[in-house]
């Protein structure tokens, strides 16, 4: 049985910077980095762009981007070279395609960084829809939850057989073992296929592709029944620190935040540069290195640094007056329902319209036109 052609008007509408979306509040732009590695000074003067132009937070998108919105229309040159001078658009024509998810590990560093560069190096790869995501994992890492297309794990799953092999590609629910140094290379190869197979700008995702089609992506491949972990709780996590960013809102007080703690890393060991590594993550939170005593600092700044937080469950669109398509204030109503959604009940969205932007990947609720706290609340309970 083949997969029915989805039901698009054609190509996808995911902005760049190059191709921004015109909103209800100006356009917005998205700033692809990744595995969401990025400098902590990076972020400060992209926190500083966003204020000198438009809206003054950074939004944290559900794959580890950065979107700026309240822009003008259209987009000051003076806005599109300062981005362009951090390093954030190595190439224009990949600037919808650099989609990749990372589990936060140092360990992946270098895959990530292999994988974009592959990316980049190929001109027909700058064809991939900004719907199609890579991803780089650990065995049984939390990205392997998100929606991806192609996925680098760094080491042999047990349900794969043969000789230990550095690296599993996934991709069509089927799995091959590749050495390490050749994970890049497969992973990009099924991208190469999937373009080949596609035959309108309908078809973002692998998923979109016929039965017959899919089963051509990975030559040899082994069947694979793929188990995520959980994204990490806000909180320390070893030497490192999960900040958690409530509805994805990162204010300048918080980057400001941000770079004090991973700056002042940097110098303790001796270099400016060395600890002001972050890394975005896709649940809306930022991973700092070494940055577990510094908890009550960054709360302080906004951040979320404990697990028994309502933001833990609790989501939600841009909604009004920000998004044309609803008047129902989303993220007003989120903050009022804050102090009473069960921090261990399920997760809950609340949307403005049916479209549900920004919705988690995991199982949640959705509370659709809320008009008061109490609609939140009872959508959560109705799903529990």
């Amino acid at each position: 049985m083949s997969t029915p052609t989805p039901s698009r008007s054609g190509a996808d509408r995911c902005p760049g910077l190059l191709t921004p979306f015109v909103s209800a509040d100006g356009a917005m732009v998205r700033l692809r980095v990744p595995g969401g590695r990025v400098d902590a000074d990076t972020l400060l003067e992209i926190s500083s762009l966003a204020s000198r132009f438009g809206n003054p937070d950074i939004t944290l998108t559900s794959r580890g981007s950065l979107q700026l919105r309240g822009l003008p229309d259209p987009l000051p040159r003076a806005l599109i070279t300062a981005i362009d001078d951090l390093g954030l658009i190595p190439s224009g024509p990949h600037d919808k395609a650099r989609n990749i998810v990372a589990d936060p590990h140092a360990g992946l560093d270098d895959l990530v960084t292999a994988l974009d560069e592959g990316l980049l190096a190929d001109p027909g790869l700058a064809e991939l829809p900004g719907r199609f995501l890579l991803a780089v994992a650990e065995p049984g890492g939390a990205v392997l939850g998100e929606p991806w297309d192609v996925a680098i794990v760094t080491s042999p799953l047990a349900e794969v057989r043969g000789t230990s092999p550095e690296a599993t590609i996934l991709a069509a629910d089927r799995a091959i073992s590749v050495p390490r140094d050749e994970a890049t290379r497969a992973a990009l190869d099924v991208a190469r296929r999937f373009l080949a197979a596609r035959t309108d700008t309908r078809t973002w995702n692998l998923r979109d592709l016929p039965d017959d089609a899919r089963a051509d992506l990975l030559t040899g491949g082994a069947p694979l029944e793929v188990v995520a972990g959980d994204p990490p709780a806000p909180g320390p996590a070893g030497d490192d620190l999960v900040a958690l960013v409530p509805l994805g809102l990162l204010t300048p007080a918080m980057v400001e935040g941000l770079r004090e703690v991973a700056g002042s890393r940097g110098s303790s060991q001796g270099s400016s540069h060395l600890g002001q590594r972050i890394v975005v993550t896709p649940w809306r939170s930022v991973v700092v290195p070494g940055g577990a005593g510094r908890a009550e600092e960054l709360a302080a700044a906004g951040f979320v640094t404990a697990a028994d937080s309502p933001w833990t469950v609790l989501t939600a669109c841009a909604g009004a007056p920000s998004c044309g398509r609803t008047t129902t204030r989303t993220r007003d109503l989120a903050r009022e329902a804050a102090p009473f959604v069960d921090v261990a009940g399920p997760a809950v969205h609340v949307i403005g319209c049916e479209r549900s932007c920004g919705h988690p990947a995991r199982a949640h609720a959705t509370a659709l036109n809320p008009t008061n706290a109490a609609d939140v609340v009872a959508a959560q309970h109705e799903k529990a």
